[in-house]
């Protein structure tokens, strides 16, 4: 009896959550996001090049509203961590499939009218038989721009999730972010502050990693060099983004990694206290 009431709970909590997803200011995000992902699948067709932006929407469309969704619960009421678990697993696997699925619908039913096709053919055929989007034929297409747009769905509301939606719980709901952890451990308001070096730390260290790896990519020891690089260009008025963004990757990565360091001491020494009685 105790196990059916807790299956008939869980399952409950999924489809309310599978509501919310589904409803208010999301509902409006994912019809945008599958119109968006619907027009980058048109403007794809003729662009043979690749050069326009709207194509690549067709996959990321879905890791956008995905990512929203996982934004959202940042400034919700939260009663548990575990509502905060329960977007991200929601957002990861189930979120991507609400953008991704309609517009490989509506993709291969595009596909079936024979004057798109031509369209899709004659963009190739003026830029020399390559398509960018299409040069693999159809039925390829029609696999990887779902399975694509799933894939990168998954991957974005973990990276808001690190980088955005637990340092802003952690500052606005410190009890909630801590719940079930050590972090519990630490006394009074320290907990609070502590709380919030552990995430934001490690929302500024992913950020930073992700910068880091998208710039230019080189060693930390070579940042002194970049620095230097970078004042010198800024001097004859323009800027290297690659440069840019792994400066600010390294900035990031280090000052992140001081704030957990300084948050994980403060937990030992907590714990410490604590088994000393």
């Amino acid at each position: 009896m105790a196990e059916q009431t807790a299956e008939t709970a869980d399952a409950h909590l999924w489809r309310n959550e599978t509501r919310s997803l589904v409803s208010g200011v999301n509902l409006v995000v994912l019809i945008a996001a599958i119109a968006a992902g619907v027009f980058g699948v048109f403007d794809s067709m003729t662009d043979a090049d690749g050069d326009r932006f709207w194509g690549n929407l067709v996959v990321a469309a879905p890791g956008i509203y995905a990512g929203w969704c996982m934004l959202e619960i940042a400034w919700k009421r939260l009663a548990s961590i575990a509502t905060v678990m329960l977007r991200l697993v929601s957002a990861c696997f189930f979120a991507p499939v609400f953008v991704a699925a309609p517009i490989a619908v509506i993709q291969t039913i595009a596909i079936a009218f024979p004057g798109v096709r031509d369209a899709i053919a004659e963009a190739q055929a003026r830029n020399g038989g390559f398509h960018y989007y299409w040069d693999e034929g159809i039925g390829q297409q029609l696999f990887l721009v779902p399975l694509g747009g799933y894939a990168i769905g998954m991957c974005i509301p973990l990276g808001v999730a690190l980088i955005v939606t637990l340092p802003i719980i952690s500052i606005r709901a410190p009890h909630i972010a801590a719940q079930g952890s050590h972090l519990e451990k630490v006394d009074g308001a320290r907990r609070i502050s502590t709380t919030g070096f552990v995430f934001v730390g490690l929302g500024a260290t992913t950020l930073g990693i992700v910068l880091w790896v998208f710039g230019d990519g080189g060693s930390i020891l070579e940042f002194p060099d970049g620095v230097a690089r970078f004042l010198n260009a800024l001097s004859y008025g323009y800027a290297d983004w690659d440069d840019v963004m792994w400066l600010l990757g390294v900035l990031c990565v280090v000052a992140g990694v001081g704030l957990m360091g300084w948050g994980c001491v403060r937990v030992l020494f907590a714990r410490g206290r604590a088994a000393q009685g």
